[in-house]
Formats: structure tokens, sequence, C-alpha cells
């Protein structure tokens, strides 16, 4: 490996959960002593990062044009991004064609990355993947997961939860490294003060409220936790994020009259400002989900010394210590929603600010960045040995 080891880092998105992972990690990388280039979507979120190379590879169809909303309308968007990836990928290529690792992070639909795998892996550079999920959304595309493990020299997953997941094709290249805080993301909203913040929402300062924050898939768990909320006749819940489905499936439950004034929903992408405003109004952070891996919403949450409500799934439960960091369901269903629910609101603010201060302490340390960095650059370590190895065998 070269005096200065060089990785690049792709993250098709630019923006979202994903993005705030990889720009925390790149961060880190590059503080180890990596020389990172980043390959990302031409219209990216990131902020300059010190040591980081920050190019945009990756075009979409995303409706903020006149024309990109006639393609979505027509429902040929999937189609038009994945064509523009196929074009795109000559230039990431050449970034590719000079560094000693690549690490992918997600991305936008597996069978092209596939077949981008393919074409990076004639660069000689062995590849990292870190899938972020370990479970399918929509139909299944086990086969593809399957032979991405095959390409990849190893695969990153965040809970030890994960490893039943993985594809067998892994053959024992999967490593656990968690997921890190988000302490410092969180602090990127500047200082929210939660009495300004209710009186900004019109929230009282007494009532018990807590929140539902990321994007709003089906697999989130709000028609769970607004039919949980029926029962609770006091609790308010914010609902904060992109809507991938779960509001129109619980549109009859928001227009019930028994919610009336109880639910209010900010529906988009939000920056950190305005995240900061809920998560300080909020008393809990409600993540009722169907199914998970990890979660970068609970970590946020931690960012912002607020505590969690979880229900036991994936990995999500080696993430918080029940009665210390927040509330883990006995069960994943809503009369166990209840019960959690019921019982924060009852032992109040400032059982839950202890809380939410012990989760902060936790995210710090046990998810600290560096520390995910040194891990991380070990794995790199280790694949190019590996590559050497091979290389040396034939």
């Amino acid at each position: 490996m070269r005096a200065t080891p060089r990785v690049l880092m792709i993250e098709q998105g630019g923006r979202g959960g994903v993005a705030d992972y990889t720009a925390e990690l790149i961060g880190a990388l590059a503080a180890e002593g990596w020389q990172v280039t980043l390959a990302t979507a031409a219209d990216h979120c990131y902020q300059p990062i010190s040591g980081v190379a920050v190019h945009g590879v990756f075009h979409y169809v995303r409706g903020h044009t006149a024309l990109g909303r006639a393609v979505r309308a027509a429902r040929l968007g999937r189609l038009a991004n994945g064509l523009r990836f196929l074009l795109d990928l000559p230039r990431l290529l050449g970034l590719a064609r000079d560094v000693d690792v690549i690490h992918t992070q997600g991305g936008e639909y597996a069978p092209l990355v596939v077949i981008a795998d393919v074409c990076l892996r004639s660069t000689g550079a062995p590849i990292v993947q870190t899938p972020h999920n370990t479970f399918e959304r929509g139909r299944s595309l086990r086969r593809t997961h399957a032979l991405l493990a095959r390409l990849t020299a190893r695969t990153i997953v965040h809970t030890h939860a994960d490893l039943q997941r993985v594809p067998s094709t892994a053959d024992g290249r999967v490593v656990v490294i968690p997921h890190g805080e988000y302490g410092g993301l969180a602090g990127q909203g500047g200082p929210a003060d939660r009495d300004r913040a209710r009186a900004q929402l019109g929230i009282a300062p007494d009532v018990p409220v807590t929140l539902l924050f990321g994007q709003l898939r089906l697999d989130k768990g709000l028609g769970d936790l607004l039919a949980a909320l029926t029962r609770i006749p006091d609790l308010q819940l914010l609902v904060g994020g992109r809507e991938e489905g779960a509001l129109a499936a619980s549109r009859a439950q928001l227009q019930s009259s028994a919610l009336a004034g109880r639910v209010t929903v900010y529906e988009g992408y939000l920056d950190m400002s305005d995240a900061a405003t809920l998560f300080a109004a909020t008393d809990t952070v409600s993540l009722p989900y169907a199914v998970a891996s990890q979660s970068g919403v609970l970590l946020l949450a931690y960012g912002f010394h607020r505590p969690v409500i979880v229900y036991p799934v994936g990995g999500l439960v080696e993430a918080v210590r029940d009665g210390e960091t927040g509330w883990i369901c006995s069960r994943p269903d809503v009369d166990a929603l209840v019960d959690a629910l019921a019982a924060a609101a009852e032992v109040g603010w400032p059982e839950c600010r202890r809380r939410g201060e012990a989760g902060a302490r936790l995210a710090q340390e046990r998810f600290a960045w560096p520390a995910i960095a040194r891990r991380t650059s070990e794995l790199y370590g280790e694949v190019l040995a590996d590559s050497r190895d091979a290389m040396t065998a034939r």
C-alpha cells in the first residue's frame, strides 16, 4: 500500500440517511490518513470535507423541473435514471483507475450496482460494500444480492442481527462495524430550545409528544403508531420526512376524528435546522419498524439527546438499553407500543430527558466515528493483503 492510501467511496444518492453516514465516515477516514475520492450525485448536498475530493457523477430525474415532472408523471423516472446511470459509468471508472480500495455505500437499484461492480473489478482494486439494509423492500432481489456478495471482497453490516440475513455467497467475508453516532450531524441544525420549539410548532409545554422521523415507508410503522395514539388520549404525534407510501396508506387514520388536532405532518426532505426543531419539541422518538437492520434515525435521536421507543426487530435492540436510553417494546405490535408510549407519557419530560442524555453518552462511547474509521481502515488493509496474496499465488 502506498504512503498515502487512496479509497474511492461511491454513494449514489447525494442526500438522505446514507449520504449523512457517508459524510461522517469519509471525514473520519481522511483524518486516519486516507486520500478519499467521493463519487456521488451531481446535485448532492455534501458540504466541503477536509481531505475529500467530491465528484458529482450520477445524474437523476428528481422532478424539480417541468421535464422531470413530466417524466415522473409518465412513470418513466426509474427507466430514465437507470439509463443515465449507465451513461455515467465511464466517468466512475475513470475515478477508480488509481485507487487502492473501492467502497460502495448502499445503492439506488441493486441490478445496476452489479453492472457497476463488474466494471469496477476491471480496475484491479478490491471492492468493499456496505448495503445498510439486509432485508428486501418490494420484490425480492435475493439472487442479485448474492451476486453482489460474490463480487465484493468484504461486506460490512452494522449489527449482529444482520449476520443472519446476508447471502451465503458472502462466505465468511462479512464484518460487523457499527453505524456511527450523529451528535455532530445533530449539531449542524443549530441550537434548539424545547420551549421555543414547542411555541413555534404550537404545542403546549406540558403535553406528551412523540416523533416519527425519516423516510415515510410502509415498514416504518406509521399505521401502528396512529392506532396506538387513539388509545392514549393526551399524546401528540409529530411526523417529519419524505413520503414513500406510508402517508397514503394511513390516510383514513390520519383523517379520523379521534386524532383531530393531535397529529402534525411535515412532509418532504427536511434540512437539519428543521429536524432540530422537531427533535427539540418532542419527548421521545418512536421507531415501531416492522423490519430493520440498524437505524440512522435512532442515532440521530441520541444526537439530539432524545430517548427512543423501538420494536424488538433486527438490530435496533443492539443500540438501546431498555430503561436507560429508551423503551424496547415487549413485542412488535400495537398493544406493546401502547404500553411503551403510555409509560413514557406517565414518567414525563424529566425522565425522558434523563434517558435522552444517557443515549447521547452511549452513542459517544460505543459509536464514535474515529473508532469506526480505524476499524474500516484495518479492513481495507486486510482486503489489500488478501489481494496481494492472491496475485502472488497466481
